[in-house]
C-alpha cells in the first residue's frame, strides 16, 4: 500500500498488519506468539498474525487480552488470558496477583524468543513495547519465576519447532508438556489490517508506553 504524508511528499510504503492462521506463518512471513498456562493446568495457546509493529501488538492481533499492573500501566503484562482457555480468564487472577505494583521476578509473565530458523527460546532483552517480532520468529510467554543460564536460555516446557508445527500432537514439546491448542481471535482471521494512520496511532502509543516498561524490566532485573 502506497501512503502520501503531504502535498509533494514522496509515497511511503506502509506494511499491512493482520491475524492469520497458525498455518500462514512460515520462515519468511508471519510471528507465532504463545502463551503458556501450564500454571494453572491449562494449555498452550499460540497464535500467529503478521507485519505487527511489537510484541504487545503480536499478542492482541493473535486474540490474547492483557492487562498492566496500576504502577507500571498497560505495557508491563501483569495477566493474559485468551477465549481458547476458561472462556478468557486472565491470569494470574486478582486473588493471586492484585497487579499493582510491579509483580515479583519470582511470579510473573516473563518473554521469551527464538529467532527464524533456531529451535531454542532466549529470555528477551526488552519488553513487548520495544520489541518488534521478525518473520519466522517465536515468541513465547511463561509464568513464574525466570531461571536463566549464562546465555540466557533457561526454557524447557515447550520447543519453538513444536509451536511453529501446524498440527501439533496433544503434547508436543518437552515429556509431560502441556497440550498446544490454537488462540480464539474474536473476529475471526485477516479482520486486523491497519491503515497507515492507524499505524502511526500504534507507533506513537508505544513509544509513549515502552519508557516505562523498559524502567520496569530494569527494576525487575535488578532483584533476580
Amino acid at each position: 500500500m502506497l501512503a502520501l504524508a503531504g502535498p509533494g511528499a514522496e509515497p511511503v510504503v506502509v506494511a499491512h498488519a493482520w491475524a492469520a492462521g497458525v498455518g500462514e506463518c512460515t520462515a519468511r512471513v508471519g510471528t507465532i506468539v504463545a502463551v503458556d498456562f501450564a500454571h494453572w493446568g491449562g494449555p498452550i495457546v499460540r497464535g500467529c498474525a503478521i507485519n505487527e509493529p511489537s510484541g504487545y501488538a503480536l499478542l492482541h492481533v493473535a486474540g490474547f487480552t492483557t492487562a498492566g499492573d496500576s504502577y507500571d500501566g498497560p505495557a508491563l503484562i501483569c495477566r493474559l488470558g485468551d477465549a481458547a482457555f476458561r472462556a478468557g480468564t486472565q491470569y494470574p487472577t486478582p486473588h493471586e496477583e492484585p497487579c499493582v505494583l510491579t509483580p515479583p521476578a519470582s511470579a510473573y509473565w516473563s518473554y521469551w524468543i527464538a529467532p527464524a530458523g533456531k529451535d531454542a527460546f532466549r529470555y528477551s532483552p526488552v519488553g513487548a513495547m520495544n520489541d518488534v517480532p521478525e518473520p519466522g520468529e517465536v515468541q513465547l510467554w511463561m509464568f513464574g519465576g525466570t531461571s536463566l543460564t549464562p546465555n540466557g536460555s533457561g526454557v524447557e516446557s515447550v520447543s519453538p519447532d513444536a509451536l511453529r508445527t501446524e498440527t501439533p500432537s496433544p503434547t508436543s514439546g518437552a515429556p509431560g508438556s502441556p497440550a498446544i491448542v490454537n488462540a480464539t481471535t474474536s473476529a475471526g482471521l485477516h479482520t486486523s489490517s491497519r491503515s497507515a494512520v492507524g499505524l502511526v496511532v500504534g507507533i506513537c502509543l508505544a513509544f509513549v508506553l515502552c519508557s516505562g516498561a523498559g524502567w520496569a524490566v530494569w527494576r525487575r532485573r535488578r532483584y533476580e
